[in-house]
């Protein structure tokens, strides 16, 4: 864990105090100033945040019910760690809820939607080709509620809002152990394509391709960095 604290000191604003610390922890997990599988003690979270032991253990609630933190019963609270059964299981949920909320943004969306796709896409490539992972996680993360926004199915952004917090964390980690390796945008380039031509049918498999490839790509990152590959 980074030695410096000044990071997460926590800044009153309009927020309430635990969602203040609870946006705080989560940013400090999602960049990786937690590594995962780290254990996170509640006096050093105290110290380094500035607030009390009862915000900090509310915070870490929200962040357990989120996936990003995990208790024990006897070693206390550590940061998740993502293994390839669970990315798999996320990747598999993916595939189905947006390639079908891609054929309903077709199928949908009006023009201002469209543009607030495209933009968001050009963000995705912007950010792509750096080292601020998270950042490139976080456009991903614009791109999808786009996407939600244009297709007008509120049960469907509801199921993967509950996910966002994993998917952005899964992004992150292997985006980070890939170290500009990985390649999405010409996969979702397509998609923006078919959808800009109003291609439904394409759509629909373009964004299937994509989310395979996403998948492809962070299997193979996390199972060549699991404790067993690492023993052979």
């Amino acid at each position: 864990m980074a030695t410096s604290t000044s990071s997460l000191r926590v800044v009153p604003n309009t927020l309430s105090l635990r969602e203040r610390v609870t946006q705080v922890l989560r940013e400090a997990i999602l960049n990786l100033h937690f590594e995962p599988g780290e254990k996170l003690v509640e006096r050093r979270l105290c110290e380094e945040t500035g607030v009390s032991r009862t915000c900090v253990r509310e915070a870490l609630r929200h962040l357990e019910a989120e996936g990003l933190v995990k208790r024990t019963p006897t070693r206390g609270m550590f940061v998740s760690e993502i293994g390839p059964d669970e990315a798999r299981q996320i990747y598999e949920v993916r595939s189905v809820l947006e390639s079908a909320m891609t054929r309903q943004f077709v199928e949908r969306a009006s023009e201002k939607q469209l543009a607030a796709l495209i933009a968001a896409f050009r963000r995705v490539e912007v950010t792509s080709s750096g080292k601020d992972y998270l950042a490139y996680a976080r456009a991903l993360e614009k791109f999808s509620a786009c996407l939600m926004e244009g297709a007008g199915n509120d049960v469907a952004r509801q199921i993967l809002d509950m996910l966002s917090a994993r998917i952005t964390y899964l992004r992150t980690i292997t985006a980070r152990a890939a170290n500009g390796e990985q390649d999405s945008v010409v996969a979702l380039r397509k998609v923006i394509e078919a959808v800009q031509r109003r291609d439904a049918d394409l759509a629909e498999q373009s964004s299937r391709d994509f989310v395979q490839n996403s998948a492809d790509f962070a299997l193979h990152i996390l199972l060549k960095n699991s404790p067993e590959a690492a023993e052979r």
